[in-house]
């Protein structure tokens, strides 16, 4: 029973110890939103195209050499689309991103 328990509280205690605690990493306060002016979200807007031009040649290349399916190709392209429609539906702004913690790969 004694050894049973001495396993327990090791296991709780390893659990917490790598619990990720938010103070611990100093939390910041959300960031505000910048209101890009016409000129700068033409140039936003102008490179997002060209990425995705870029991407959907990738992509085209990729089926040529037979390592993906037309389908696969199609599926792919309407995603980066999607994905276009609603950066310009957000006006360009970058969504925030959650940090990575909690990994313990080495």
């Amino acid at each position: 029973m004694k050894k049973f328990l001495i396993i327990c509280l090791t296991a709780c205690s390893l659990f917490l110890v790598n619990m990720d605690y938010p103070f611990a990493h100093g939390t910041k306060a959300k960031p505000e939103s910048i209101q890009f002016t016409e000129v700068q979200k033409s140039e936003i807007a102008k490179i997002h195209k060209q990425i995705l031009a870029d991407k959907k040649k990738l992509i085209e290349k990729y089926v040529e050499y037979g390592a993906l399916s037309k389908e696969e190709a199609d599926k792919m392209f309407s995603h980066f689309e999607k994905h276009y429609k609603m950066m310009e539906e957000h006006n360009f702004q970058i969504s925030p991103h959650r940090p990575h913690t909690g990994h313990t790969h080495k």
